[in-house]
C-alpha cells in the first residue's frame, strides 16, 4: 500500500523538478540510494527516508504511474516556472571536520520550449556597434569590420535599431540609433570612415551607451558591441563605472578583439560585469563570422535579463565562478551575478567551487548558497524568479564516491583553462619555474586532446617563462582563449545553445 498521501511532492523528496528527464529521475535515486540505504545509513530515520525514495522512483520511473500522479497534482502544487534546474554536487555529503573542504555544484538551467510562443517573433534589438578605427586597424582589420557592419545593416528587421560609433582618440557617431535606416547613406558613412589616431576605448563606450539609451526599451535586447585590436591607457577604470552603469540598466557589453596586443583583462572584465562575452579574435577574415554569430544570438533571445542573486551559508565561501554554457566565461563572485540572455530551449551552465569551514556539531545539513534564479520573457510580458537553495547532509564518515558524470565533464574540461590561469598568476608573483612547468603540463594535455598546434604555442611561450621573460601579447591570448574555446561542447560554437 502506497505511503503518499494528498499534497506530497515525491518529486521533491528526489531533489528534482517536476520537468525531470528520465536520466535526472535515475541519476537522483542512485545518489539518494547510496546515501540513505540502511546498509550504510543507520541514523534514525534513514531507513523511511530510503523507502520514500525507493517508491517515489518507482512512481516517477514507469510513465504511466508517473502520468496517473501528475495528473492528481492540484494547480496550486504544479510549478508554472518555464525552466528545469538540474544540479549536481562533486560530493553526496560533507564530512565532519576539522579541516576546511572543497565542494564543486554544477547547475545547468534550461528554459523549456513553449508550443504557444514558438511562432512569436523574439525581442527587438537596439544593438551599438562600436567600432575601433585608430591607426592600428589599417588596412584588413578595417575593410572587413566595414563590410560586415554594411551585411548586418542590411539584415535589419525593421523593429531593430543599429548605430555605429567610431572611436580612435576620439568618438564619431557614424550612425544615430534608428530602425529605419536610409541604407545608402549608411553605407556611405561607413565606406568614409578612415583609421588614424590613437585606442581610447571609453569614449568609444560612453558614446555607444548613450546611443543605445536613446532607444532603450526593456522590452529589447540592448547590447553594445566593442571591436577593438588596441590597448587603451588611463581610462579603464571610467570603462569598468561605464559597464557598472550598463548592468544597472541591464544593458549587455561585448567585445571582439583582434590579434595580441589589446586588453584582454579589461575587456573580459567588462564582459563579466553586464553578462556579455568576450570573444578573441586571432586573424581578421574571422571578425565576419565572430561579429554574425553575436548579433545571431542575440537576435535569438527569448529569456532576457537573466540573474542570480545569492547568499552564500554560514562558513562557506565561493571562490570560483565559471559559465560553461551559453557563452563560456570567468563570472563574478558577488551577487549578484549577470547571465545575459537565453533562446527557447537554451541552457546555462554554471560551474561553482566553494570552500565549506569546519561546522558546528549541531549542523545536520550544510546550507552552501541560497538564493534565485530570476529572468523576464518580453514576449509573455512576464518576469520570473526561480528560488535555488544548495545544501549537502553532513556525514561523520560518508562513502567514498565519484563525482556524477555531468560534473566530472564539467570539471575535466575546466583543468587546463585553470592551469593557464595558475601559469598566469605565477608569472606576476615571479615564480617562472612554477609557471613553466604548469605551462608543459598543458602542452602535455593539448597533445593527448590532439591539439598540436596549441601544444607548440605553449610550448613556445614556456621557452620564454625559462628565460625569464613574460608572456608574448599574442602567445596569452591563444593560450587563454584556445583552452577556452575547448571547454565548448564538441560539434558546437558559441551560437548553439543547446
Amino acid at each position: 500500500m502506497s505511503k503518499i498521501s494528498s499534497g506530497t511532492d515525491i518529486y521533491e523528496w528526489l531533489g528534482i523538478s517536476e520537468h525531470a528527464s528520465q536520466e535526472e529521475i535515475h541519476r537522483a535515486y542512485r545518489q539518494a540510494a547510496r546515501r540513505l540505504h540502511p546498509d550504510v545509513n543507520v541514523k534514525a530515520g534513514a531507513t523511511e527516508q530510503f523507502l520514500n525514495i525507493k517508491e517515489a522512483y518507482e512512481i516517477l520511473s514507469d510513465p504511466d504511474r508517473r502520468a496517473a500522479y501528475d495528473r492528481k497534482i492540484s494547480p496550486s502544487q504544479k510549478s508554472t516556472q518555464p525552466v528545469r534546474i538540474d544540479i549536481q554536487y562533486s560530493r553526496e555529503a560533507i564530512q565532519r571536520s576539522t579541516e576546511q573542504q572543497l565542494i564543486y555544484a554544477n547547475i545547468e538551467l534550461q528554459i523549456l520550449s513553449d508550443p504557444d510562443q514558438l511562432d512569436e517573433p523574439p525581442p527587438p534589438l537596439n544593438v551599438a556597434l562600436v567600432l575601433d578605427t585608430s591607426t592600428s586597424m589599417k588596412g584588413a582589420r578595417s575593410e572587413i569590420v566595414k563590410a560586415t557592419a554594411i551585411e548586418l545593416i542590411r539584415q535589419l528587421r525593421p523593429q531593430d535599431t543599429l548605430s555605429i560609433v567610431a572611436f580612435d582618440d576620439k568618438a564619431d557617431v557614424a550612425l544615430l540609433a534608428g530602425s529605419h535606416i536610409n541604407i545608402r547613406k549608411a553605407e556611405a558613412r561607413i565606406h568614409a570612415l578612415r583609421a588614424s589616431g590613437g585606442t581610447e576605448i571609453f569614449k568609444g563606450l560612453e558614446a555607444g551607451f548613450n546611443e543605445v539609451l536613446r532607444n532603450y526599451r526593456p522590452s529589447h535586447t540592448n547590447h553594445i558591441i566593442l571591436i577593438t585590436d588596441g590597448h587603451t591607457y588611463g581610462d579603464e577604470t571610467a570603462c569598468q563605472h561605464l559597464a557598472d552603469e550598463a548592468a544597472q540598466k541591464d544593458i549587455g557589453l561585448s567585445s571582439l578583439g583582434i590579434g595580441g596586443k589589446w586588453n584582454d583583462t579589461l575587456l573580459d572584465d567588462l564582459a563579466t560585469r553586464t553578462g556579455g562575452d568576450c570573444i578573441y579574435v586571432r586573424e581578421p577574415k574571422d571578425i565576419h563570422d565572430l561579429l554574425t554569430n553575436k548579433l545571431t544570438r542575440l537576435r535569438k533571445a527569448y529569456a532576457e535579463r537573466m540573474r542570480l542573486d545569492f547568499q552564500c551559508g554560514s562558513g562557506v565561501s565561493l571562490i570560483y565562478a565559471f559559465r560553461l554554457n551559453p557563452e563560456i566565461g570567468a563570472l563574478p563572485l558577488e551577487s549578484p551575478i549577470k547571465l545575459g540572455s537565453l533562446s527557447m530551449g537554451g541552457r546555462q551552465q554554471i560551474l561553482l567551487e566553494l570552500i565549506v569551514n569546519p561546522l558546528r556539531p549541531e549542523i545536520e545539513k550544510a546550507l552552501l548558497i541560497d538564493g534565485s534564479f530570476s529572468f523576464e520573457i518580453p514576449s509573455r510580458s512576464a518576469r520570473y524568479q526561480v528560488p535555488i537553495t544548495l545544501f549537502r547532509p553532513v556525514d561523520e564518515n560518508p562513502q567514498p564516491e565519484t563525482p556524477s558524470h555531468p560534473i566530472s565533464k564539467a570539471l575535466s574540461k575546466l583543468t587546463l583553462y585553470r592551469m593557464q590561469e595558475k601559469a598566469n598568476e605565477d608569472i606576476s608573483n615571479g615564480k617562472f619555474a612554477e609557471a613553466s612547468i604548469r605551462l608543459k603540463n598543458v602542452a602535455t594535455h593539448l597533445l593527448a586532446q590532439g591539439e598540436p598546434e596549441l601544444a607548440q604555442t605553449v610550448l613556445d611561450e614556456a621557452k620564454l617563462i625559462e628565460q625569464g621573460q613574460n608572456l608574448s601579447e599574442e602567445g596569452k591570448k591563444r593560450i587563454k582563449y584556445g583552452t577556452r574555446a575547448l571547454l565548448l561542447p564538441a560539434g558546437n560554437n558559441q551560437d548553439n545553445e543547446s
